[in-house]
């Protein structure tokens, strides 16, 4: 690993969206985006829904291209040189069907509306949350080539 780099792995529920070398990463927290690059201080933070951007590094600790992942919650765990990213889902902007998110905020806000119990509530604020996500990747990738 060079001077440079740390370690990142991004971990969704069902899959491993990532494990090696970064100079980079910015993710989506409760307290806002948070960038992180080599020898970051330790922190444990939440992860909100919103778009998490990284940038791999080769052997030599070179940039690699820009990546993106949707994610939903979770947490980040900084230490010793690595961050671990842990999160329900995360999705490449590329594969979300718009039309498909719109649909779900639709559907998010309707719950929200008739919700009766604060998990119905909860529940519903959740996958608006994704929802939303799912949308502004796609309009920011359409916009600007993510």
């Amino acid at each position: 690993m060079a001077d440079n780099t740390f370690r990142l792995q991004i971990m969704a529920s069902d899959h491993v969206v990532y494990d090696g070398d970064a100079l980079s990463a910015v993710i989506p927290t409760t307290e806002g985006q948070v960038g992180i690059m080599a020898h970051h201080s330790n922190i444990i933070m939440a992860v909100v829904p919103g778009i998490l951007e990284y940038v791999p590094a080769d052997e030599d600790g070179r940039a690699l291209e820009r990546h993106y992942a949707v994610v939903a919650n979770g947490l980040i765990k900084v230490e010793n040189n690595e961050l671990m990213v842990l999160v329900d889902t995360a999705e490449d902007p590329e594969a979300v069907d718009e039309a498909r998110a719109e649909r779900a905020e639709a559907r998010a806000r309707e719950e929200l509306k008739h919700s009766d119990t604060m998990r119905e509530h909860a529940m519903a604020e959740a996958e608006l949350s994704r929802a939303l996500s799912r949308i502004k990747a796609t309009r920011t990738r359409r916009n600007h080539k993510i």
